[in-house]
């Protein structure tokens, strides 16, 4: 079952997704369980490969569905680092991540954000 979701970029815009529990459930309903977040994002260091969100504590591991080959515009917990990643081009990570759900509009708005810009996930309606 398919959460929609929306992703409120302070003075950017608004990006459109869903969550999804078929790949990890623990994770998804533990970041259900704790919306709306609001957190400041940033992106990964030295590229534009992601938009992440640290400091998500939700603190859940690797399921046997957790993989290293994420795509442009899925939504993934890293239980190593505790942080919500939206990824912007396809990358292999450093660890396997629990993928959790995936953007379905506005991706590109990511790309004209700045380090440090307030982000609050919350539940479409």
């Amino acid at each position: 079952m398919a959460i929609k979701i929306k992703i409120d970029l302070t003075g950017i815009g608004t990006i459109k997704g869903e969550l999804n529990r078929i790949y990890a459930p623990l994770s998804a309903d533990a970041i259900l369980r704790k919306l709306p977040i609001i957190l400041r994002g940033r992106f990964s260091f030295g590229s534009k490969a992601y938009w992440t969100l640290p400091g998500i504590e939700i603190y859940k591991g690797q399921n046997p569905k957790s993989v290293k080959n994420v795509e442009k515009g899925e939504i993934i917990y890293n239980p190593k680092t505790d942080e919500l990643l939206i990824i912007l081009e396809n990358i292999e990570m450093p660890n396997k991540v629990n993928k959790i759900g995936k953007v379905s509009d506005n991706l590109e708005i990511l790309l004209n954000a700045k380090n440090g810009l307030n982000t609050k996930i919350s539940k479409a309606r």
